[in-house]
């Protein structure tokens, strides 16, 4: 009996399949087993062929090959057929290993889709291999298709092969491969979360010039950077036309570039091995629960997709209220566990929700310019999509208003004013860019007591939630961050619960 590895996908995490070869009396032909009856006979089929190309027949016996763990088999995101190169040498190894007195090693993989004529196939996801490999401390032997050649791991014996022939003269001593051995450096360090490198003088003038466009919308321009700087959900109400959809999409370009550990994450869930740029997933208010979370086949959902990334909501009143609410556990843990009659699998979902809304069907139910001409009925079903618990967890709910209509501006939109001095918005735009760019921004205690003490004087404040009161105390550290040269007093603090205003507009009794 003789026994070979491969790998497969389930979800985001890499497990090793065992294929065991048994050869005994009995009915002679090939078995496969722990596949389903289609996949089992595609396979039997393939490995049949390639095996004959090389002049190896199936001898009149019983051949039995198990595949296990089956129960998990049956979730793979990556095709069974890259297991017919390991069935194939499982077999060779169970025919010919005492033989030949050829000596196999329990922690070499093989990987690649055999053809018909006994040819390797490259792989489609080769970051499958550059996975296991972050999660072993042992040295391991892997044998791909010579297409995968750009595959680079350190400490580890990569061959290459372009048929099934090569590789059993090679097994069987009777070929040598010329610069087959690989050897380059690590593709990731487990513990390595390095920004790639990046222009940074290129990420600072992008945040100037959307400063400079934003600037005439003063309280979107500080909403959309105090959430990319302290990754703070944020939602936007306001009148039809007021730019709330074109200042939330600025949020992707203030996002610092991705780090190794988040690139390689994100290659996971999309199992493309490019470069990835954030995600930024916008679906239509018609999706589906099932599409926003996952679906029935266990396929990652478009919280999943924006692993990392932005998920914006566009017009958040319009999503049904089953696909609404099924966000907020997503957004309190940062995962989806996804539980279906076949299978269970569970996916991050770590991602900034982006959203807009327009307070009824027309649009102007709070505005001092126009009439509402919403029925009052209509109007209520139109916010009661909008829950309270799902209203709690955006950090930032900012209510809009025509710059004609802004008389009275906060201490944060004057610092943003007085960015028309360019000496002022270049300080300012080194100082955030380099903070944005840490990878933690900590506050001293002294500070954190100081914040505290203000918060729990004020009446506001202790009427919150706990979650509420989380998401403010958060906020107060993100706004000195940002705005470091305003003052830190009750003054501070109640500007910063007219950041939070939309879910005391929404949920107000006597509103109708």
């Amino acid at each position: 009996m003789a026994k070979t590895r491969a790998c497969l996908l389930i979800g985001v995490e890499v497990i090793t399949v065992e294929i065991e070869t048994f050869i005994g009396n009995g009915f002679s032909g090939l078995n496969i087993l722990g596949l389903n009856s289609e996949a089992s006979r595609n396979m039997r089929e393939r490995v049949r062929s390639a095996l004959e190309s090389i002049g190896v027949l199936i001898p009149a016996k019983r051949v039995v090959v198990n595949i296990t763990p089956s129960e998990k088999i049956k979730e793979s995101r990556t095709p069974l057929s890259q297991l017919d190169f390991a069935v194939a040498a499982s077999i060779l190894f169970s025919l010919y290993a005492d033989k030949l007195k050829i000596n196999y090693n329990l922690n070499e993989y093989f990987a690649g889709e055999l053809t018909l004529s006994g040819e390797i196939k490259d792989l489609e996801n080769i970051l499958i291999y550059k996975a296991l490999l972050l999660n072993k401390n042992e040295q391991l032997r892997i044998n791909l298709s010579s297409k995968n050649k750009e595959i680079q791991i350190n400490k580890n014996f990569i061959f290459y092969f372009n048929c099934l022939q090569d590789w059993w003269e090679f097994v069987c001593g009777k070929k040598q491969l010329e610069n087959n051995l690989s050897n380059f450096k690590p593709i990731l360090s487990a513990s390595s979360d390095i920004k790639k490198n990046s222009d940074n003088s290129n990420f600072f003038q992008e945040i100037k010039n959307i400063i400079i466009n934003l600037s005439t919308n003063p309280k979107a321009l500080v909403g959309v950077l105090v959430s990319a700087m302290g990754k703070h959900h944020i939602l936007f109400a306001g009148e039809p036309g007021i730019g709330k959809t074109y200042t939330l999409q600025k949020i992707e370009k203030l996002l610092p570039p991705l780090s190794a550990i988040e690139e390689f994450e994100i290659q996971m869930i999309y199992s493309k091995d490019n470069t990835l740029l954030r995600p930024f997933r916008n679906p239509h208010h018609s999706v589906s629960s099932a599409a926003l979370i996952g679906g029935s086949s266990l396929k990652p959902g478009e919280v999943s997709l924006a692993h990392h990334g932005i998920l914006f909501l566009d017009e958040l009143s319009e999503f049904s209220a089953q696909s609404l609410e099924s966000l907020r556990e997503p957004l309190d843990s940062k995962y989806v566990c996804l539980s279906r009659a076949n299978g269970h699998i569970r996916y991050p979902a770590n991602f900034l929700l982006c959203a807009t809304t327009n307070p009824c069907s027309c649009g102007y139910l709070f505005s001092t310019l126009k009439a509402c001409r919403c029925h009052p009925k209509e109007t209520r079903k139109y916010l009661q999509k909008l829950s309270g618990p799902l209203l709690d967890r955006f950090c930032l709910q900012i209510w809009l208003e025509p710059s004609s209509s802004r008389k009275v501006l906060d201490c944060f939109e004057k610092e943003i004013i007085s960015f028309n001095n360019l000496y002022k918005l270049d300080k300012f735009v080194e100082n955030y860019g380099r903070k944005i760019l840490q990878e933690n921004s900590y506050l001293n205690d002294n500070f954190s007591n100081h914040i505290k003490e203000i918060l729990n004087s004020n009446m506001i404040f202790k009427n919150l939630s706990l979650r509420g009161q989380e998401k403010v105390r958060a906020l107060a550290y993100t706004f000195h961050l940002v705005f470091n040269e305003i003052e830190i007093n009750s003054k501070f603090i109640e500007t910063i619960l007219n950041y939070r205003i939309l879910e005391k507009m929404f949920l107000q009794k006597n509103l109708f």
